[in-house]
């Protein structure tokens, strides 16, 4: 039977696609059926080879958050957030200065094409056009996605977890993590204090203008894919690529949450494009971060520098557990290293060379006017 569960998914998957373009089809003939979009997502890769991501869906029309300021117009938000029509099999053309490709999405709208970028091209941000062809491409603008190179300038590269890590969120708490997940404001969800410094020193790295590589991975939906990336501009805290979950029906299963597996792909998707570089690893007791990174330890011999892990509430009750993850990481050549805060993290940080001695007294400093904050109530 269990052989029967793959079979099953795609049939299902294929169903749901079909079902979504008689449904548009439908509603296009009756006059209500809201325009398409692209929704670009932040790419990464290397001089030779680059990931582009997008994904194709109904337009939604979420009010922008510094717009919202009742609950009711949250809710209306988060449900329009979740509730997305995606677009199978949409062709889109990727332009990146005189080179084009197409691509396809797959049944849940998303784009994903490797390419190798135009020759010469320089570490940091770029922006690439991507266009609509098909289906009813007239009138959908073209958008640009960023995308990341990173080069022999940068030093290490970081993998952060978001919620617990960046975010104050609750989440060990299940009732809490769903009020988190629907209601997400970011004047109702503050970063830790002093992540933005912290974070910003280890992208300038000890030479001070590494511009190091930051990546974010969660379990949350790609749904919140535009809110998060939001929260981390409104908060300083230095951009990367979101490296998100799938919620919903897919050939692999129904997964609306549960465990937290996608990450490990994710990061081993990191660590294989970009070869070249060590990794700094950052993530909270909560979860089952100290877990996943000890499996990337084991994985890549050498290749992880340290493992940062940020004591949460509750998570003194794993004290066992993390003290036999931290001799298994030891014993694989890395080191976990669990704070209480992020200034901590920084000192180590600037002991092993990573980030220069003058960016802790910036974290010091960042950490007590966002504790302040914090304390105070304000939310942005």
């Amino acid at each position: 039977m269990p052989d029967l569960y793959p079979l099953l998914f795609r049939f299902a998957v294929k169903a749901d696609a079909q079902y979504d373009v008689l449904s548009r089809r439908v509603r296009k003939g009756l006059g209500i059926a809201p325009p398409l979009r692209i929704l670009p997502y932040r790419g990464y890769g290397t001089p030779e080879r680059v990931v582009i991501k997008a994904r194709v869906l109904e337009e939604r029309k979420v009010t922008p958050q510094r717009q919202r300021h009742t609950l009711w117009s949250s809710a209306v938000a988060s449900y329009k957030r979740y509730m997305t029509r995606e677009i199978s099999s949409a062709h889109v053309a990727v332009r990146w200065g005189d080179k084009r490709w197409e691509g396809v999405t797959d049944e849940e709208g998303f784009l994903e094409l490797w390419v190798p970028p135009p020759e010469g091209v320089r570490s940091g941000w770029h922006m690439v056009e991507l266009e609509l062809l098909s289906p009813e491409a007239e009138g959908v603008p073209r958008v640009s996605a960023p995308v990341r190179v990173a080069g022999t300038s940068a030093e290490l590269g970081v993998i952060s977890d978001i919620d617990d890590t960046v975010i104050a969120t609750g989440v060990t708490d299940p009732l809490k993590r769903a009020w988190a997940l629907f209601l997400t404001e970011h004047r109702g969800r503050l970063p830790f204090p002093g992540v933005d410094a912290f974070y910003a020193a280890l992208q300038a790295g000890a030479s001070g203008t590494a511009d190091n590589p930051i990546f974010y991975v969660s379990s949350s939906p790609w749904n919140l894919y535009e809110h998060l990336d939001e929260f981390l501009s409104i908060h300083r805290i230095p951009i990367g690529p979101l490296l998100l979950r799938d919620w919903g029906l897919s050939r692999h299963g129904f997964a609306p949450g549960g465990g937290h597996g996608h990450k490990l792909d994710k990061i081993r998707g990191v660590l294989e494009t970009l070869s070249h570089l060590p990794f700094v690893l950052i993530g909270d007791s909560g979860q089952e971060d100290a877990e996943h990174y000890r499996t990337i330890v084991r994985e890549y011999p050498g290749r992880i520098r340290c493992v940062y892990i940020r004591n949460v509430p509750g998570g003194s009750k794993r004290g066992e557990e993390m003290e036999t993850i931290a001799k298994d990481i030891r014993d694989a050549g890395s080191e976990l290293v669990a704070v209480d805060d992020t200034v901590a993290a920084a000192r180590h940080a600037a002991r092993a060379g990573w980030i220069r001695w003058e960016e802790v007294p910036e974290v010091e400093a960042h950490r007590r006017e966002d504790a302040a904050r914090s304390a105070l109530g304000e939310r942005g």
